[in-house]
């Protein structure tokens, strides 16, 4: 597999996690008692939308085989993506259906996604391994 399919691959898998995540929550409602279909949404979601950033980030640095136009619209909207996501986290709740004297209420929960800013070592970490890979890739 080359560097341009295993990044394409990547983005797939990121969107497709995202998605069951989201019918995850959707067909599993979650209760004040019973969290843990809205903990493995967030896990799946969350994991989702690492795989999906890191690969356009990554993608962005390391393939050669695509033109350079996609390869920075690739970065940019990575990053873009991560400082979007970074800066709404904290903001995000989820609505969880609660049953009350046979009332339907919602109460809110944060969404469960860790501490806001986190991600941004995870993909510093991410573009500093592309570099390295890239540095390696061109003496070698």
């Amino acid at each position: 597999m080359k560097n341009k399919d295993i990044i394409m691959l990547g983005i797939i898998i990121g969107i497709g996690f995202f998605f069951i995540g989201a019918i995850i929550s959707n067909i599993f409602l979650s209760s004040e008692e019973d969290l843990l279909p809205y903990k493995v949404s967030a896990l799946i979601k969350l994991t989702g939308l690492g795989i999906l950033t890191s690969s356009m980030i990554i993608g962005g640095i390391i393939v050669e085989e695509i033109d350079k136009n996609l390869k920075l619209l690739l970065l940019l909207l990575g990053l873009l993506l991560l400082i979007i996501y970074t800066l709404a986290s904290p903001e995000l709740e989820w609505k969880i259906p609660s049953i009350t004297n046979g009332e339907t209420e919602y109460n809110t929960r944060p969404t469960g996604y860790g501490v806001p800013g986190f991600e941004i070592l995870a993909a510093i970490g991410a573009i500093i391994f592309a570099i390295i890979l890239k540095k390696k890739r061109l003496k070698g």
